[in-house]
């Protein structure tokens, strides 16, 4: 099941990179990439979560 944690984290990191990549030049860029930043660390807070409540 920690698996689940790896691959959520690796498909996090290039929705980033790509988003960073392709809204680089936007006006809110900044916003875009916190915002990101913030969902991908609540997600895999909460999938540890369901996985230390699990064993």
């Amino acid at each position: 099941m920690k698996n689940v944690l790896v691959i959520n984290a690796i498909i996090w990191a290039v929705v980033i990179l790509l988003a960073s990549y392709l809204y680089k030049d936007t006006e809110n860029y900044k916003f875009l990439f916190g915002t990101l930043l913030v969902a991908a660390g609540l997600t895999n807070a909460f999938i540890y979560n369901g996985l230390k409540k699990g064993e």
